[in-house]
């Protein structure tokens, strides 16, 4: 029975890695394919200004275009492509750690093919360098599909200089918002190749990764799944027991594939109404970027 359950759970997480990898694919490619340079810094102040106050981060190019970095960093870890890797990484991180090439690999995890989902993101406006500190959950799953893992509140900071090249770090924080506050940033010149650039996300891209998000959850923390919820769709279930009770019957009902989809905009909201391909109908309300809530009517 534990042999059956343990390979039902593989499959699942397999299922998931699939779904989620695909999003993050669509998310680069669909309707808007190039990369669009994004200056996160602002234009118009002098390369010597630095401010330490924090912001939310809002701008969706600018934001996917963060969270591509760090699914870049896990497929150089999943490559082993160690000079990358060290590339990648804060030379002061490197420095206080002592990493190098003989021990990089005491420090890393590799998840095996790993997609990266990053639900807030603050950062210091207005200032000719940006720190950005980023929140979000991580899934992988080996190439032979039997070792899937998730894991939740996966955090890193990266630092972007007046000339938009980057490096990043690993993070571990209860409260990314009160860790950006704390945080000693100073002003960096960069001595590193990498530039960072923005991404363009079609609506329905964008609509994938929060369906997959729910999906995610749905099967490894319903109770993060419940937080998504709408107001009107809580109240369907009554209760958070009763749902998390119900979460896999609602797995095995839905699916995070999009069959079609209309937009409008009511106030500064978004409400989007998609059918996915078993003809469910959902409903995401969405505020800004990564802050929105499901409610789904089954078929």
């Amino acid at each position: 029975m534990e042999k059956a359950k343990k390979k039902i759970l593989i499959i699942i997480g397999i299922i998931l890695i699939v779904i989620a990898v695909l999003a993050y694919i669509l998310s680069l490619n669909n309707d808007n394919e190039e990369d669009v340079p994004i200056n996160p810094n602002n234009p118009d102040i002098d390369d010597d200004v630095f401010r330490d106050d924090i912001a939310l981060l809002e701008d969706e190019a600018v934001y996917f275009g963060v969270q591509k970095i760090i699914n870049d960093y896990y497929n150089a870890i999943f490559n082993e492509d160690t000079s990358k890797i060290l590339e990648m990484l804060d030379p002061i991180y490197k420095e206080e750690n002592m990493i190098q090439a003989n021990n990089l690999y005491s420090f890393i995890q590799n998840v095996g093919i790993a997609n990266y989902l990053a639900y807030e993101i603050y950062y210091n406006p207005n200032s000719s360098v940006t720190y950005y500190f980023v929140d979000g959950s991580l899934s992988g799953n080996s190439v032979m599909g039997d070792d899937y893992t998730f894991f939740l509140d996966v955090q890193f900071v990266i630092i972007v200089d007046n000339d938009y090249h980057y490096v990043l770090k690993p993070i571990k924080t209860d409260n990314i918002f009160s860790f950006a506050q704390d945080y000693e940033m100073t002003e960096r010149k960069l001595d590193s190749d990498l530039t960072f650039e923005g991404v363009s996300v079609s609506v329905q891209s964008k609509l994938s990764n929060y369906m997959a998000i729910f999906v995610n959850f749905l099967i490894d923390n319903p109770s993060e799944a419940y937080k998504l919820l709408s107001s009107s769709f809580k109240k369907h279930y009554g209760s958070e027991k009763k749902f998390i009770d119900e979460s896999f019957q609602l797995y095995e009902k839905i699916s995070s594939k999009i069959f079609s989809y209309s937009s409008e905009s009511s106030g500064e909201e978004n409400i989007y109404t998609i059918i996915d391909d078993k003809q469910n109908k959902w409903i995401i309300h969405e505020n800004r970027v990564m802050d929105f809530d499901i409610s789904i009517e089954v078929n």
